[in-house]
């Protein structure tokens, strides 16, 4: 055993808590020997599910690793030879007792030393949490004893049983944040993660290469730091209990609010999607609306305007209304010849000839969502159609799955000969049962309530991630495909489930409760709303994002007068709230989301704008640079844009430090190699490397962008 300095938090510099004081102090590195296993079993509870004990016992494990790969002049990644990476540190952590290990054959030791001095069995489980457990099965795979594992995606495990008894589980995926976020927003944690910036992670380090003292601090952290995020957790859960994901949470609380309701469980067995309905709603459904004005793209704009929805997704689930019986089949002659206002339609429809009219300059139908496009009497027209940026803009022919809601934007924002309507069911309107919106007032009360309050920082930012978690829940696919790993050819295959007997075992199961058409709904109500704002801006609108508005020109009196409506809205749903100073907040409502000085965007999520905002430390005025663009890091691309100005944001720009990686999978087997004279064992790996990053887009796009420029150069001349 060893001592190390490390920095831990001993306290905050500001009521906000967002300054903390660091100190140093000397903490412990054991052997694998010397870990103080007995004593922590011990002291520890148990907890069980499933005639399966498990130890109630924080537990974290960690890796560090060397990436080995080339470039060329350019910056460019060579793939010849192929990128590769080994592990060349690991730590672990036991409550509060840190490990360290060099080698996999160290770590292969303390699993069995685990299991032999904890009497470890699959029916007496030690859970370790692992942040981000994909990675670091990348590279342990080969060197466990795989028992069984819990996969939604290739090589992407949420959990990980070993033979011996140990269970790795993905913490990322229990707190969807950062390590850093994730130790600063639990309570009592007082090892947060440590900078990475004198970290070189390019620098070549192998199983022998001897750490600095600041260099074990870091490591050390990253275990210690994780098992309080643990040990926070299970004041109010064990490891029998505690969620898989950050959804879990939610899931648990809207269950036990519908436990013992006969009514609700009747009516979900009763609103139970067929196959044929389960394909249609799944083929329906959309996320939000995200999309730039092509007329503003790639042109520097100046006075830009945000406007964001409070609490989007949770406000429709509150305020609006969902199909709340069985969908039934419904003539289309009969459709076309009665009120159907108070039924929430599912439908194929096919529309000949369409055209956008509206004049937001964001056309709302995605190609993506649409079949048989340009197909017209057995013949293929897909020339025939003019797609920006994913969305259509003209087409002689398209067929998709809509909703009454979609079918309504539709109508308003399109033109077209003729619309066929191939299939049609409808379900009688109903908001949402009490007992689910009871579960989501009270997060937001809580969230509303205790916003702004340093003693009630943790509290805030828990029932806040629970709200922004609850329309996950109501989205999650019935038909989700399962992923079943094979250790002994290291194979990740798919398992092939029979739609009709999955949907019967879901239905018969009590512990689902949610029915997935309301999920869909939750989406089009939540692109609805934005939608109005889009369609009264109009001309002006120069860029959305699911609950979000950036325009240009002054429309601050018809966000206020929507706004009055919107309040009313939420007054008779009950969706709002006072502050800590006694001030209501409504969900729903459009509020600031800041003024840019300068703004550019090249589509969908490639936007850097320019704006003034207050420093946090000298309160006074200062020029902030944000960058949003897909594969780019935020920083990376502030800092960038900062450097060479919003102007060079453009088609063809290339960012070289991007803090974009680019992920290299080597499946390899156990084998020896050699790094600077070190020899030692290594299998599968994964290097994940900087790569730069060039600003693009489709040709179809900048056919597009081109027309839109020579049309603003007519105007200007004009």
């Amino acid at each position: 055993m060893r001592e190390i300095n490390v920095d831990i938090v001993e306290g905050f510099s500001d009521s906000q808590k967002k300054k903390p004081i660091y100190k140093t102090v000397r903490e412990k590195i054991y052997t694998i020997e010397e870990l103080p296993m007995l004593g922590k079993l011990l002291s520890c509870k148990d907890s069980q599910k499933q005639n399966v004990n498990y130890l109630n016992i924080p537990c974290a494990f960690d890796i560090e690793t060397t990436n080995i790969y080339q470039k060329d002049s350019e910056g460019n990644i060579l793939k010849d030879p192929y990128p590769y990476a080994f592990m060349y540190h690991w730590q672990f952590c036991l409550d509060d007792c840190v490990c360290f290990g060099r080698t996999w054959q160290e770590f292969m030791r303390l699993l069995s030393e685990l299991e032999k001095r904890m009497n470890l069995s699959l029916n007496n489980r030690l859970v370790v949490y692992v942040h981000n457990l994909p990675f670091e099965w990348a590279f342990m795979n080969r060197f466990i004893n795989y028992e069984d594992g819990f996969f939604r995606e290739e090589r992407k495990p949420l959990k990980i049983l070993t033979s011996e008894g140990i269970e790795f589980r993905c913490s990322y995926a229990l707190s969807n944040m950062s390590l850093n976020k994730f130790c600063q927003n639990e309570e009592g944690v007082k090892h947060y993660k440590l900078s990475g910036e004198d970290f070189d992670y390019n620098k070549i380090r192998t199983p022998e290469t001897k750490l600095t003292e600041a260099e074990e601090a870091y490591c050390y952290n990253d275990v210690r730091g994780l098992c309080e995020c643990i040990e926070s957790r299970l004041k109010h859960d064990t490891m029998s209990t505690i969620p898989m994901t950050s959804t879990g949470y939610v899931r648990r609380d809207l269950r036990a609010s519908v436990k013992g309701d006969k009514k609700y469980r009747r009516l979900f067995k009763d609103n139970a999607l067929n196959e044929d309905l389960y394909k249609l709603c799944r083929e329906a459904f959309r996320g939000g609306n995200t999309h730039a004005n092509v007329d503003y793209s790639r042109q520097l704009l100046h006075d830009v305007t945000s406007k964001d929805i409070a609490s989007s997704y949770p406000a429709s689930m509150m305020m609006n209304l969902y199909p709340q019986t069985a969908f039934f089949k419904l003539n289309v002659s009969t459709y076309m010849n009665r009120d159907t206002s108070e039924y929430a339609l599912l439908m194929e429809v096919r529309f000949v000839n369409i055209e956008y009219i509206g004049k937001s300059g964001i056309p709302y139908i995605a190609f993506t969502k649409c079949r048989n496009y340009g197909l017209y009497k057995k013949k293929e027209y897909r020339e025939h159609r003019t797609i920006d940026n994913g969305r259509v803009l003209k087409s002689d022919l398209l067929e998709m799955v809509i909703t009454d809601i979609d079918l309504e934007i539709i109508k308003r924002d399109y033109k077209y000969d003729d619309i066929f309507i191939k299939k049609i069911y409808a379900s009688s309107y109903g908001p949402l049962s009490d007992n689910i919106k009871n579960v989501i007032m009270k997060y937001f009360r809580n969230k509303t309530l205790l916003k702004g309050d340093p003693d009630h920082e943790y509290e805030y930012n828990k029932d806040k991630a629970l709200l922004n978690s609850s329309y996950g829940c109501m989205v999650m696919r019935i038909d989700q495909e399962m992923i079943r790993y094979n250790p002994s050819t290291y194979e990740y295959l798919p398992e092939e489930a029979n739609l009709e007997e999955t949907l019967a075992k879901f239905y018969k199961s009590r512990n689902n409760f949610l029915s997935y058409q309301h999920g869909l709904w939750i989406t089009c109500h939540s692109r609805a709303r934005l939608q109005r704002m889009l369609d009264t801006v109009g001309e002006d609108v120069v860029y959305c994002d699911t609950d979000s508005i950036k325009y240009k020109g002054d429309h601050e009196k018809e966000f206020e007068d929507i706004n009055k409506t919107l309040q009313e809205e939420a007054i008779r749903a009950g969706a709002f709230a006072p502050d800590k100073d006694g001030n209501i907040k409504y969900m729903g409502v459009w509020e600031d989301d800041g003024h840019y000085q300068e703004f550019k965007t090249l589509g969908a999520k490639k936007y850097v704008y320019k704006q003034k905002v207050k420093d946090k430390e000298t309160g006074e005025d200062k020029i902030e640079i944000v960058s949003t663009i897909a594969g780019v890091n935020k920083k990376a691309g502030s800092e960038f844009f900062k450097e060479n100005g919003l102007q060079s944001f453009d088609i063809g720009t290339k960012i070289v430090n991007s803090g974009h990686l680019t992920a290299f999978y080597n499946d390899s087997p156990i084998k020896e190699i050699e790094v600077n004279g070190c020899k030692f064992l290594s299998g599968s790996n994964v290097a994940l490397i900087d790569n730069s990053y060039t600003v693009g887009v489709t040709g179809e796009y900048l056919d597009l962008l081109e027309k839109a420029l020579a049309k603003q150069e007519d105007m200007d001349y004009i």
